[in-house]
């Protein structure tokens, strides 16, 4: 899986034609009623940009900003609204992701780790736990993704716990003498941990934000239950993930073999931090700055200030005279700018599919294709299942898989006389399972961010994951679950 053949000779090469014919394709297609002019234009831009990103043949921020002019003047507003006979062009609908709070929290988040890069920090952290594990590369991926696991229950937001764990992934790398996009050690450990930032989210209901918005709509449909309660979720879905995490583990460490002669002698770390020295002034305002803003965004339950707030606060704090780590340049140089752009477009992408209602018109036309009905209720739990993990395609976060989904699995449980907490319950686990393609979730871009890993080799494990998931959800949907009276 290095990225050659096919990949770099047709999709790259000629990618963007691609990205304007699947377009074009689908905007002739013939949808049908129910469908507005509206919403065939998102669809037929969405796949395109979906084909752009996924060939990567048009650098990313281009291929934003690409898509601000054509939701300006060719969408113009999410209902198609005209005047006088003349389309209405609303700017704030064509860059609406630009002001959206997740764009500056991702922003925010790599001040806290660039801070924790350069002082050496994240070098010390990293040295540290090699001279625990002994210097196996096996090993300190487990760590990471155990790590991760660890952190869920108390990160109600992934996208902060994949904030945090960037600096320790990319100490380790350094540790090991890893660059960038030339080591399958360095693929591995940074793809291990975007996936687990997904999967664990999934093992708790506090583990990221779709998991409580899911339990609120599915409480609205048929009340508050036992079931819908914090130690079932995680009765239900902490063992089946614990799994996942294992498997994906070792597909990864065979997609990507580990180079033979890496390895950390066991004594180099322990010189490495002697070396290093007591904690320096500089290491010391990191470590408080990061631990400081890691325990409030872990504790907004409780305090219910938002994740980019506090981010801004940890950025000024990071950069400010006299009590800095930073400095404007230093930002400035390691910021990937580039992504910045192409998160906000991919947040714009969202935002207009949800106001012109086009992805509640798609899954519900999916979802009524599929038949459901006539597999019963089991067949069709889980191949609602395999079609919740897999819809996280053409998604770009997962709280709005999570807004648009969950609606329309449970009005069909209510339709079919289901019980609703037992049908949409398996589903809700699977709303964080946003996998496959960088733009899919915001903790995909923050680990993409470091280089390691391109967005074919992303997608090319993380289908062969995605069903490996499937395949244990059905295996505890038949079994576990039963036992524990889900069903």
């Amino acid at each position: 899986m290095n990225g050659n053949g096919w990949y770099d000779r047709v999709a790259k090469k000629h990618g963007t034609w691609f990205a304007v014919l699947i377009g074009v394709l689908v905007w002739l297609l013939p949808l049908g009623d129910g469908i507005t002019v509206a919403q065939h234009k998102m669809l037929a831009i969405t796949a395109g940009m979906v084909v752009a990103w996924i060939t990567t043949s048009i650098n990313f921020a281009v291929s934003a900003i690409a898509l601000s002019a054509l939701l300006y003047f060719v969408v113009g507003n999410p209902t198609g609204a005209t005047k006088a006979g003349a389309l209405i062009r609303t700017p704030s609908f064509a860059v609406s992701g630009f002001s959206n709070v997740g764009l500056w929290f991702m922003a925010t988040s790599f001040v806290i780790s660039i801070s924790v890069m350069k002082t050496g920090l994240a070098r010390r952290i990293a040295l540290w736990l090699l001279s625990k594990l002994g210097g196996k590369p096996g090993g300190t991926v487990l760590a990471t993704m155990a790590a991760n696991l660890a952190l869920a229950p108390l990160t109600p937001a992934n996208t902060a716990r994949a904030a945090a764990m960037l600096p320790i992934v990319e100490g380790i790398n350094e540790a090991y003498g890893v660059k960038p996009g030339k080591s399958n050690f360095g693929k591995v450990i940074t793809l291990a941990t975007t996936f687990a930032s997904n999967i664990t989210a999934s093992a708790f209901l506090t583990g990221a934000a779709p998991g409580p918005i899911s339990i609120a709509i599915i409480a609205a449909a048929a009340g508050m239950s036992a079931k819908l309660s914090w130690g079932y979720w995680a009765a239900l879905a902490l063992p089946v993930n614990v799994i996942i995490l294992l498997l994906t583990y070792v597909y990864l460490v065979r997609a990507f073999p580990f180079e033979k002669d890496l390895r950390v002698d066991p004594g180099y770390p322990r010189a490495e931090l002697a070396k290093m020295g007591p904690l320096s002034a500089a290491e010391k305002k990191a470590l408080l700055y990061f631990g400081l803003t890691v325990a409030l965004w872990a504790t907004d339950f409780l305090h219910h200030f938002n994740a980019s707030m506090i981010g801004f606060v940890a950025a000024f704090v990071a950069m400010a005279p006299g009590i800095g780590v930073l400095d404007w340049r230093d930002f400035q140089e390691k910021m990937p700018w580039d992504l910045f752009v192409y998160f906000g477009g991919a947040l714009t992408l969202a935002d207009a599919l949800n106001s012109s209602k086009a992805v509640d018109w798609l899954m519900q036309r999916l979802l009524t294709n599929l038949h459901l009905a006539s597999l019963g209720f089991v067949g069709a739990v889980v191949l609602t299942m395999g079609f919740a993990i897999f819809a996280h395609v053409i998604f770009s976060t997962s709280t709005a898989t999570a807004a648009v989904l969950m609606p329309v699995v449970v009005s069909f449980a209510r339709t079919q006389g289901w019980d609703i907490t037992s049908f949409a319950l398996p589903m809700a686990f699977l709303m964080p399972y946003a996998l496959f393609f960088p733009f899919n979730t915001m903790p995909n871009i923050i680990i993409y961010g470091a280089g390691h890993y391109t967005v074919a080799e992303q997608a090319k494990t993380a289908f062969p994951i995605g069903l490996m998931a499937w395949a244990v959800f059905i295996v505890a949907a038949l079994t576990w679950w039963r036992w524990l009276g889900l069903f």
